[in-house]
């Protein structure tokens, strides 16, 4: 027996699985800290250490620059980079400071993270479900706790140089209070509680705890009263038992993205009376004050300084000019539509890179494990949301978007783990089971 064969093969599934151990550790520390966003700034801004909220998107960042040295990406990939490049030149062409392009890069680091080191995560699925699932009980539970008692980080703001962050932010709709739970917006709890469930999904065999989670997922989605969110869910619900129909699944696919670009052109196209009843108040307040202010707002504001066609350029949108302000150009804060928000930061490139969002579900549509099909789930939730929401601004759904970018596009099956056989490796159910399936 050859003395050297032992220590060679020990040495390198140990090497892999320090490797994937901190890639799941990041991803556990961004959902943790994202779950319990609001109360941990409350929290860590008493003891002086607000600067930990910070550390888990700045690995996220990290990790994806050490990973490109040896990530076998495709052409598109690369392509995507250049194109990322070209628009943080252009938009400090147009005023974005350095500070700006890093923030963006900051903020999306989540959704970068998640598409080169999706593989690792995939590997440690079950690990990082048990987290997923721990943080969904405590999502429910801080609504809850936010709708029936008084929490301290309600309403609180701290400064990080000259810089107010609001910790959580307390706003009402209508004379109802818009429960934010453990985390810092309302969008965001009910974002996270739908994702968690669906991503969950994927490893519960049970029909009755699926309906179960499911229910109350619905139920609490419903009490934060964020509307797109808990319409978005439950048509997602619906769709689960029809994934098993290509062509159906497709046209669906296609039709959602179709309708998130055109919602925009018809505040743009049509003329809406701000005064009319459903304008001021009731479900859809909110809606027509997009199709009235928001939309047609930014559209012109884009129009009337040349950049309908290329954009402003990254980190020239969002919540990037919150933090650092560009004062030679009028830039936008909020759009209110991923569309829009892409359009704005990349121009015409940004609406093709929301079209890309058809064949990232159809391509995980047909693969055949239940991770995908929750993903496509989650994908298809996503862009439900993005009609009236910016989606690029909420680290778990870029989280979630790298995650689904990366099972979607890799082509070899997961190496099976030394002593396990081939026969072990063969599912023994469907690939996906809905509470709906018969």
């Amino acid at each position: 027996m050859n003395p050297s064969l032992p220590l060679s093969r020990s040495k390198r599934p140990r090497i892999a699985f320090s490797k994937s151990l901190i890639v799941l550790l990041v991803a556990v520390a961004l959902i943790v800290t994202e779950t319990f966003g609001g109360a941990l700034r409350y929290y860590l801004d008493g003891a002086g250490l607000s600067v930990l909220m910070y550390p888990a998107k700045m690995a996220c960042l990290g990790l994806f620059v050490l990973e490109l040295f040896t990530f076998k990406g495709g052409r598109a990939f690369w392509t995507m980079l250049l194109l990322l490049t070209i628009a943080s030149a252009l938009g400090m062409l147009h005023g974005a400071a350095p500070g700006n392009i890093l923030f963006s890069l900051y903020m999306y680091g989540p959704f970068l993270f998640g598409m080169v080191c999706g593989t690792h995560l995939e590997h440690r699925k079950r690990t990082l479900a048990v987290v997923v699932g721990l943080c969904l009980l405590a999502s429910l539970g801080g609504v809850l706790l936010d709708k029936y008692t008084t929490v301290p980080w309600k309403g609180y703001s701290y400064n990080v140089g000259d810089t107010e962050v609001a910790g959580n932010l307390m706003w009402s709709a209508d004379g109802v209070d818009r429960l934010a739970g453990f985390t810092r917006l309302s969008t965001t709890v009910a974002v996270i509680i739908a994702l968690y469930s669906l991503y969950l999904s994927a490893f519960i065999r049970s029909r009755l705890m699926l309906l179960t989670m499911f229910g109350a997922s619905m139920a609490t989605i419903w009490i934060t009263t964020n509307k797109s969110t808990a319409v978005a869910y439950a048509c997602t619900l619906l769709l689960m038992p029809m994934l098993r129909h290509r062509m159906t699944c497709r046209v669906l696919f296609a039709t959602v993205v179709a309708i998130g670009i055109a919602l925009p052109l018809v505040g743009l196209t049509m003329d809406f009376d701000p005064n009319s009843p459903a304008a001021q108040a009731g479900f859809l307040s909110s809606f027509y004050d997009r199709l009235i202010y928001t939309w047609p707002n930014l559209a012109h504001n884009q129009w009337l300084q040349g950049w309908q066609f290329w954009g402003a350029g990254f980190g020239m949108v969002g919540s990037t000019v919150a933090a650092f302000p560009v004062y030679s150009a009028t830039v936008s804060m909020v759009a209110d539509n991923s569309a829009m928000y892409l359009w704005a930061t990349f121009g015409l490139g940004g609406l093709a890179v929301y079209c890309l969002l058809i064949p990232l579900m159809s391509l995980l549509r047909d693969k055949p494990t239940r991770l995908a099909r929750a993903l496509v789930c989650s994908c298809f939730c996503l862009t439900l949301i993005s009609w009236t929401t910016d989606v690029p601004e909420v680290a778990v759904a870029d989280l979630f978007l790298g995650l689904a970018v990366s099972v979607a596009l890799r082509r070899k099956a997961m190496p099976i783990t030394e002593g396990a056989s081939l026969h072990s490796a063969v599912p023994r159910s469907p690939a996906f089971v809905t509470p709906l399936r018969t």
